[in-house]
């Protein structure tokens, strides 16, 4: 059975002093040397959209799929060429209605205001040889909101992106990670051909396409636990259905 490791990033930048969730960025140093290591295992980073497409037809072997959440302008100014320079690309599940803007569904949270990718940004991003995949169009918790509510998230801010950009949007992650059958469905009726998680694994070709799992990178912990994370997530797979919300 084909395996697939699909990374889950957020910041790439150092972490403020009174970050709240320091777990959520991982410094450029810390990143680069993450990159390295996937190249000494003979691992290369990909696209979801790369990444699944070898995972249907068997020759997912050797790659990565590396997901970035929110759309955060670090990810193009910091992570992009990094990825270049190790010959990785990676997909965005950027927050359609918040380009330009900053992260305004959890800055207080956090307790810091992170810029996000600009329009003209999204197309340097795409011009770099990454791509764009939906995050939701104001990143709500989809399993509080009305149906019609949820479904105008889903499927218009597919729509809305695809003819921004001019490009299909395929791929999907779930605000916070959070999903319920009714959201999964919804997914599903709006046409996207993949949804990640936040439940940690590795997606295996017999996996639904649409409950995807992840393995969340932690910015507070070394270079080794990455690596342990990494190969342990082969090992230990949970039932994606308790990771629902």
């Amino acid at each position: 059975m084909s395996a697939l490791p699909i990374l889950c990033f957020h910041n790439v930048a150092v972490a403020p002093a009174d970050a709240r969730f320091k777990l959520l960025y991982v410094s450029p140093e810390r990143f680069e040397r993450q990159l390295w290591a996937l190249r000494r295992m003979g691992l290369r980073g990909v696209s979801a959209g790369e990444g699944l497409a070898r995972l249907r037809n068997g020759t997912s072997r050797g790659c990565v799929a590396l997901t970035f959440d929110d759309g955060y302008a670090d990810t193009l100014s910091v992570a992009a060429p990094l990825m270049k320079r190790y010959g990785c690309s990676a997909t965005c599940y950027v927050v359609g209605s918040a380009l330009g803007a900053y992260n305004r569904w959890d800055a207080e949270l956090l307790g810091e205001r992170k810029a996000l990718m600009s329009r003209e940004q999204l197309d340097q991003w795409l011009a770099a040889g990454m791509e764009i995949g939906s995050h939701s169009w104001t990143h709500p918790h989809l399993q509080q909101v009305p149906a019609q509510e949820a479904w105008d998230e889903i499927a218009e801010s597919r729509v809305a992106l695809g003819t921004m950009l001019g490009i299909p949007v395929e791929h999907f992650a779930y605000p916070y990670g959070h999903y319920t059958p009714q959201t999964v469905e919804l997914v599903r009726r709006a046409g996207y051909s993949s949804a990640v998680t936040v439940v940690p694994g590795v997606a295996r070709s017999s996996d639904d396409c649409l409950l995807l799992p992840r393995i969340l990178v932690d910015g507070e912990h070394g270079l080794w636990r990455f690596l342990l994370r990494l190969a342990g997530a082969y090992r230990h797979r949970p039932d994606p259905t308790r990771g629902a919300a």
